[in-house]
Parts: structure tokens; C-alpha cells; sequence
């Protein structure tokens, strides 16, 4: 039954074998150690293990006696511990004996000093430092120390330590651990001394007011003083009852009150609010109106008021001014025979203006003319009332004046009349007269009820005259003459036009010899005797290639000239280039004259226009309608962009 405790008896020897060696305990604390240890392992092993009591006795005995042999043992090894390191401390004398030999070592310095206990003859222990030279491996005698040290300890702990115990001495500290967690805050301690006194913070929130005390004894009476004044209700006194100011001049009302109490007194305005920002009122009673005007005058009333009653008192205010007029000017527009009254003559000024009219360069007619509360009336209006009429406004304190102006119209009357009904071909030039009389001059215009005039096609004349140029279809319809005096009285005159025919716009004949001849087709130069000029006409077949080439390649500024012998309206242009298949103008551009002399580009919307040339196959025809129809008998074709020379035969078509 023994051999079933075994394994735990072995534990058990070991571990109490190692609380007597590391704690190096009495015989006794480590007896009385061990024997509660054994009782308590007794104890619960008769409650997991089929063992009897005389079994548990039996082994405490046995392990009490291993235990005791154990300690016997680790004292007589901890004697020789103690005789092998004097041994380490006398080669630690003969090592310090040949370094003193050496060469004088460097200063210590902080951190490199190595340390080593030694004995002196009185046997005290004393810590001996020696400095580590760490420029050269020859001079530190502190590693060699060292060396010699590990190899005397690690010699005498291999023969303490040994056996199934395993116990050894303590060797050097290993390096710091990691932080244990942060154990539970400790009792607080005493309250540390006070500190020195804050800045003042800011006072709190007044507390609410406290309950009214008794009433206190009462005290010695005082003595009898003078009779006081008499009470009495207020009474108001005014420096006037009327004050007349002049205009800009400063207002002073004076309002002296009387009573006891002193009354308070106030001043306010009847109809209305003192000014703002112009009045000054004082203690005493006086009201100051600065910068009097004529909306000031009025009446202010005074307040007196104490608890025994009040009273008023108004005085009014006056403001005088020179008048001043305001009357526009016009001019007023009225037709001769009628009725007509004036602008009206505004007037401001105390004491009231008297007003009057009268005609400047001339005279009313008082049979005609009436005045009434400002305004002039004349009735039935002839050209002689037309001119400027003054409104006159005068009081004691001066006058001012005011000017009008009358201009009496008679209507326009037609003295040439445009035709009611008008027909005209397309293509055609038209010019309609048209014009008025009256007194002013009257202004004709033009205009169309269904639309605007065509643009860039018409023009009106100061004379009342019309022109149209190259009317289309769409030109059709209902003009009107208007007559206008000064943009007031108008008079009209109708006209109905209407388009019938369109015209055809045909080739002038440049590709017929007979009809334009060689003498009129010339250029400003030609490459040679196979590209003459007059080889420049349409589908043309003379010369090398049926065109007219300039002298010099891409010469911009060279032209073909046709002479068409007559004006005609120009409707539009074709051009062709050479027969090779190479040689074309791509783009050109037209300048037209009438007597062969001034030329000017062809435009169209204010801008020179640009046409398209041969971009395809050189002998394409390529037509360009032109949409601003013009007058020329001379037209010039100019290259812009195009492969090769200058080259390039044209044609001109124009409306019949």
C-alpha cells in the first residue's frame, strides 16, 4: 500500500527539504513548519484515498526523518560554500597586488565603475571600484577580474549544487520584471498644509432681502420747526400768447409755473409732434425750437401739474417767410382754337403771397386770360398766345418768381400725298414722295403696319421721301406717311404696295466672245501667252489648260478684271479652275465699281464677304449667290486661299 504514496512522497521530501534550505530556519520553526504541512495532507488524503489511519501515522514519521537527514546534509555544504569563497576573496588579493603594477588608469567616470568586496586585516568588508578603460581591450584589468571570479564561482556551485535536491545559493539579481498591475489606493493621508489665498472670484448672486425687523423704541422728539408754505394747485404764467418768429430764426416760448409741490411742467403740440431733433425744453419752463420753418407754426400747449391739480395754457407760434414759387417749366402743347390752362404756380410764404400772372414779349388778353388760386386759363388759343408766361409772388418779407412756356400748335397739312395704290416689279427701285405743312414745321416719317422697312434696302429723306431698293415679294403691303408736330398732333397718308413680277438673274454673256469681247476681260498680270486674261472665261478652251493664271504662285494680290460695258444690279458669280486637276482658287473675294476708278469690296452684314471657290474637282463650276444686291459695271475677282497659281476662269450673272 506504500508504493501508492510513493510519487507523492518524493514531493513532499522535496519541497520541505527547499523551505529548510532557502529560509535557513531554525531546526524548530522548520519542525513545527513541516508537521502542520503533514497533518493537513494526512487529513485530506483520509478523505480521497482507501488508507487507514496507522498508514498516515507511519508516513509523517518517515518524511520527519528524511527531512532531518536533508538539513544535516545542507549545512555541511554550506560550510564548504564559506571555505571556497575565502578562497575567492584571497585570488582577489594577488589580482589587486598585479594591477597595482599597471599603468595609472583613467579618472572614474559616472556609469563605468565595476565594484568587488574584500576583506582588510580586521576582516571588515569594504567595497573596492575600479574604472573601466574602454579605449583599448589590453587595459581592462575590470573584465579580466570579473572572468576570474565567474570561473571560481561557477566551479564551487557545481559542487554545491548537484542531486535530486538541487539547491543553490542565490545567484546575481536578474533584470526588472514587467510591471505588476497597479495594486488597490492606500489610506488617504493627512491634509497637506494650506496654500496661499486665490484671486478673489467674482460676487455671487445677492441673496434674497431679509424679513423687516420690529419696529424700534421710539426716540426723543425733536424741536418744533417753522411753519411750512401753504399748499396750493399750479398756476402758469406765459411770456405771451402770440409769437412771430421768421423763418430760420430760433422760436422761445417761456411757460412759469407756480405751486406747492412745485408742479411739472410739459409742453406739447396741438395737431401734431414737436419737431424732432430742432427742440430744447428746460427745467424751468422754456421751450426752444432752432431753425424755425413755415411747418412749425402752429399751436404748443403748456402743462403745469402737481397732486393738488394741473392747468394749460396755449400759446401760438407764427413763422414768417419770403414766398417761394415751384412751376415747371414744359413746354405745354395745345392745338390753336382750343382751351388750355397752365401749369399751376405753387406758392409757399407767411404772410400768403399775392400772386399775377403776366406774358413775357407781350401781353394778355384779358378778355381770354382768368386767374384762380394759382393757375392761368386762356380760352380758345391763337399762335399769338404761344411764348412764356411768369407767375409773380410778393408779401412784406419780398417776392420770387416762376416760368411756363406755351407753344400753340396748328396741325400738319399734306401738301404731296403718296399714291393710295402702288404696283412694281421685283428687282425695281422705288421712290414714294411724301409732304406736310404746319406751324411748327412739321417732322414725315415712314413706316410699315405689318413689319419694319426692309433693312439696308430703304431709306427715308428729311423731305418726306421714300426709296426702296430691289423689292421682293415679301415687300408687299400698307405704308404710312406721318406728320408730326413737336411728336404731339399727327396727320397720316396711306399707300398699299404690291410686288407682280420677280425678275431673272442671268449671265451677263463673260463665256460669249460676242458679247463680252477679249479688249474687256484684262488682269492685273498673267504667267504667259497660254494664260492671257481673256482665257479666263467660263468652260473657256483656249490656252494651255482654259484659264487665267497670274505671274507670280499664291499671288493674293493679282486680279481678273471683267468689264461687264454697262451698269447692271448683280445677282451673282461663278468661277472654274484649271483643266489639269491641280491648279484652283478655293476662295476669293469681289471688288465692284461703277465708273472704273473707286472700287470697293463686296460686303455683306458690314463684313467683307468671303466666297467659296473651287474645293472639289478644278473644273467644277461653283455658283455664290450674292445677297446684297449692288450696282458695278467693273468687277474684279481676288484669290484668298487655293492650291497652285492663280488661276481661274469666272462669270457674272445679273438681274433682267
Amino acid at each position: 500500500m506504500l508504493s501508492h504514496f510513493d510519487p507523492v512522497t518524493e514531493y513532499i521530501c522535496d519541497v520541505t527539504t527547499g523551505i529548510a534550505t532557502s529560509s535557513r530556519v531554525t531546526g524548530g520553526l522548520s519542525l513545527l513548519v513541516v508537521s502542520v504541512l503533514l497533518f493537513r495532507i494526512t487529513m485530506s488524503s483520509q478523505k480521497t484515498c482507501i488508507s487507514s489511519v496507522n498508514v498516515g501515522a507511519i508516513f509523517s514519521v518517515m518524511c520527519l526523518l528524511v527531512y532531518f537527514a536533508g538539513f544535516i546534509r545542507i549545512e555541511v555544504k554550506w560550510n564548504d560554500h564559506e571555505q571556497r569563497l575565502r578562497e575567492i576573496e584571497d585570488r582577489l588579493a594577488s589580482v589587486r597586488q598585479g594591477l597595482s603594477d599597471a599603468p595609472k588608469w583613467e579618472k572614474p567616470k559616472e556609469g563605468v565603475l565595476a565594484g568587488f568586496k574584500v576583506r582588510n586585516k580586521a576582516g571588515e568588508s569594504k567595497l573596492k571600484r575600479y574604472t573601466r578603460n574602454i579605449n583599448g581591450a589590453n587595459l581592462n584589468k575590470s573584465a579580466n577580474i570579473e572572468e576570474i571570479l565567474e570561473d571560481v564561482v561557477s566551479s564551487s556551485f557545481k559542487k554545491i549544487c548537484h542531486g535530486r535536491v538541487n539547491v543553490c545559493p542565490r545567484g546575481r539579481p536578474g533584470s526588472p520584471g514587467r510591471r505588476g498591475r497597479k495594486g488597490s489606493q492606500g489610506l488617504m493621508g493627512p491634509p497637506g498644509k494650506s496654500g496661499k489665498q486665490g484671486i478673489m472670484g467674482p460676487p455671487g448672486i445677492r441673496g434674497e432681502k431679509g424679513v423687516k425687523g420690529d419696529i424700534g423704541l421710539q426716540g426723543i422728539p425733536g424741536i418744533k420747526g417753522e411753519p411750512g408754505e401753504s399748499i396750493s394747485t399750479p398756476k402758469i404764467t406765459l411770456s405771451s400768447t402770440e409769437l412771430t418768429v421768421t423763418k430760420s430764426d430760433s422760436a422761445s416760448l417761456l411757460c412759469s409755473a407756480t405751486g406747492n409741490p412745485a408742479p411739472r411742467v410739459a409742453w406739447s403740440r396741438e395737431n401734431g409732434v414737436l419737431p424732432h431733433h430742432r427742440t430744447r425744453e428746460t427745467s424751468d419752463g422754456l421751450l426752444q425750437i432752432d431753425d424755425a420753418r413755415l411747418e412749425d407754426a402752429g399751436k404748443y400747449k403748456c402743462v403745469a401739474q402737481n397732486i393738488l391739480g394741473r392747468e394749460e395754457k396755449v400759446i401760438s407760434l407764427i413763422v414768417q417767410s419770403s414766398p417761394k414759387i415751384s412751376l415747371v417749366y414744359g413746354p405745354v402743347y395745345v392745338e390753336k382754337g382750343k382751351n388750355i390752362t397752365l401749369p399751376v404756380c405753387r406758392v409757399t410764404g407767411f404772410p400768403p403771397p399775392v400772386i399775377q400772372w403776366i406774358k413775357i414779349h407781350g401781353s394778355l388778353v384779358q378778355e381770354r386770360a382768368a386767374v384762380n388760386g394759382g393757375q392761368l386759363s386762356i380760352q380758345t388759343v391763337e399762335k399769338n398766345d404761344s411764348g412764356s408766361y411768369k407767375c409773380l409772388a410778393s408779401n412784406k418779407l419780398g417776392q420770387d418768381s416762376g416760368v411756363t412756356h406755351l407753344i400753340v400748335v396748328e396741325l400738319p397739312q399734306f401738301v404731296v400725298r403718296p399714291p393710295t395704290q402702288y404696283s412694281v416689279n421685283t428687282t425695281a427701285n422705288l421712290t414714294v414722295h411724301c409732304k406736310a405743312t404746319g406751324n411748327p414745321q412739321p417732322r414725315v416719317t415712314w413706316m410699315k403696319t405689318d413689319g419694319e422697312l426692309p433693312v439696308e434696302r430703304s431709306s427715308t429723306y428729311s423731305n418726306g421721301t421714300l426709296k426702296l431698293w430691289n423689292v421682293k415679294k415679301g415687300d408687299s403691303g400698307v405704308y404710312i406717311c406721318e406728320a408730326s408736330s413737336n411728336r404731339v398732333f399727327k396727320s397720316y397718308s396711306t399707300m398699299k404696295l404690291t410686288v407682280e413680277k420677280a425678275m431673272v438673274c442671268v449671265p451677263v454673256g463673260v463665256e460669249d466672245l460676242k458679247r463680252i469681247p477679249d479688249n474687256r476681260i484684262t488682269a492685273s498680270t498673267y504667267f504667259s501667252s497660254d494664260y492671257h486674261p481673256f482665257y479666263g472665261r467660263l468652260n473657256g478652251k483656249r490656252g494651255s489648260h482654259g484659264v487665267w493664271c497670274s505671274r507670280n504662285s499664291d499671288d493674293r494680290t493679282g486680279y481678273l478684271q471683267v468689264d461687264m460695258g454697262s451698269v447692271h444690279i448683280i445677282c451673282a458669280v461663278a468661277t472654274q479652275g484649271a483643266t489639269d486637276s491641280v491648279t484652283k482658287v478655293t476662295s476669293y473675294k469681289l471688288k465692284l465699281s461703277l465708273d472704273g476708278s473707286t472700287y470697293n469690296f463686296y460686303m455683306e452684314d458690314n463684313t467683307v464677304k468671303v466666297l467659296q471657290g473651287n474645293k472639289n474637282r478644278p473644273r467644277d463650276v461653283v455658283k455664290n449667290s450674292l445677297r446684297s444686291f449692288v450696282k458695278a459695271r467693273y468687277v474684279r475677282f481676288y484669290r484668298v486661299t487655293g492650291v497652285g497659281h492663280t488661276c481661274m476662269s469666272v462669270e457674272i450673272f445679273v438681274w433682267k
